[in-house]
């Protein structure tokens, strides 16, 4: 499994400020996990014994859900650690490799910026409506989609830039389990 390089003076004063940025958001899917465990499970546990709820807590659940799973996928972009079939590209040679993990990084650039544009569109249609109980708007869950799509396509151009710049790409999934 690919990871990160360590935080320290060894890095520049934007790594360790990509990296204050990633630590961020991996507080903030630890906040959206305990809004979810605490709404839910506050809301069985009054249902249950006072046969009364709290009314907001579906919408703030599947809220903090939505943005914990986009966050997260921005964070596995980061890492290297989404799902990949790599047995036919770790046989190639380095230049066949760089030249297939560059079309690869092409396409899913390519399908990111028409996932840019269809949040987008979707954010502006989701501002118009409103959530039944909190009264949000609706396009906040669309623009955690817009979120992460931005920033995987700046994680993707700065692969390619890295690529095209003579550093070895990172192969997206590792011969070793990581539960081992």
């Amino acid at each position: 499994m690919q990871s990160n390089p360590p935080a320290g003076p060894g890095r520049g004063p934007l790594g360790r400020a990509l990296d204050l940025v990633f630590a961020i958001q991996r507080w903030l899917m630890v906040a959206c996990l305990v809004v979810m465990v605490v709404l839910l499970f506050g809301n069985v546990a009054l249902r249950y014994l006072f046969n009364s709820g709290i009314n907001v807590s579906d919408e703030l659940s599947r809220l903090a859900f939505v943005w914990l799973i986009f966050i997260g996928s921005v964070l596995a972009v980061r890492d290297h650690t989404h799902m990949g079939v790599t047995m036919l590209v770790e046989r190639f040679g380095r230049g066949a490799r760089r030249v297939t993990h560059l079309f690869c990084q092409a396409l899913i650039l390519a399908v990111l910026c028409m996932l840019i544009k269809g949040s987008w569109d979707q954010t502006v249609i989701g501002m118009a409506t409103r959530l039944p109980v909190t009264n949000l708007p609706a396009g906040v869950f669309n623009i955690a989609c817009l979120y992460a799509a931005i920033a995987m396509a700046l994680l993707t151009l700065a692969d390619i830039v890295l690529t095209l710049g003579g550093a070895e790409p990172a192969l997206d999934a590792s011969a070793v389990d990581p539960l081992s």
